[in-house]
């Protein structure tokens, strides 16, 4: 399982620490990417969990659920990065074919009424999303995208239950009634060449 140290009496930190982390790698950067809605920010946020981990080796080692205590680092350094940036304007990772990875492309390759099709959906709900509570729309992802549990997530935030099925709720019906109104059914128009 791990590999040998050069003494040959126990496993490196390194060769420990990709031992509990790769299995789980994957689902803590497909979250990230949920929560901060930004490739290059996901990356961070992924970062700055790993030097959480890493640090904490250890502890992490003898804890029964890594995912959970994982995505909860997560959840929590999401949070604070939020706090600390206030209501900074987010920049939404672009979206389109030409931001397809080629993996993906390859799997099966839609033809252009579905990528305009796609893209059109996958703008209105980007768009609807902004307009909510950034530590809402977290929860709901992890939820509802990436399958975290109530359990888990009350692990994660230390809210009870009642109360995250209760955001949950809340946010779902905000954004089902932002989706459905006319202003986010209308496509956004970006002027090329303009400092808009």
């Amino acid at each position: 399982m791990f590999n040998v140290s050069v003494f040959g009496s126990r496993p490196s930190n390194c060769d420990r620490f990709e031992v509990l982390l790769r299995p789980h790698f994957a689902a803590l950067y497909a979250a990230a990417r949920r929560m901060t809605r930004s490739s290059h920010d996901a990356e961070d946020l992924l970062q700055e969990v790993c030097i959480t981990a890493y640090e904490r080796l250890d502890e992490l080692q003898d804890i029964e659920f890594p995912r959970a205590w994982l995505l909860k680092v997560m959840y929590n350094r999401f949070i604070d990065g939020q706090r600390r940036s206030g209501r900074e304007p987010v920049d939404i990772a672009p979206t389109g074919a030409e931001s397809q990875e080629p993996d993906l492309c390859a799997a099966g390759v839609p033809g252009p009424e579905e990528l305009v099709d796609r893209d059109q959906r996958i703008d209105r709900v980007l768009r609807a999303m902004r307009c909510l509570d950034a530590n809402h729309c977290a929860l709901v992802a992890m939820h509802d995208v990436e399958g975290v549990s109530i359990g888990e997530l009350c692990r994660m935030t230390g809210l009870p239950a009642g109360t995250i099925k209760a955001q949950l709720h809340r946010t779902r019906m905000k954004l089902g009634r932002l989706l459905s109104s006319h202003a986010m059914a209308r496509p956004q128009l970006k002027v090329i060449g303009s400092d808009q």
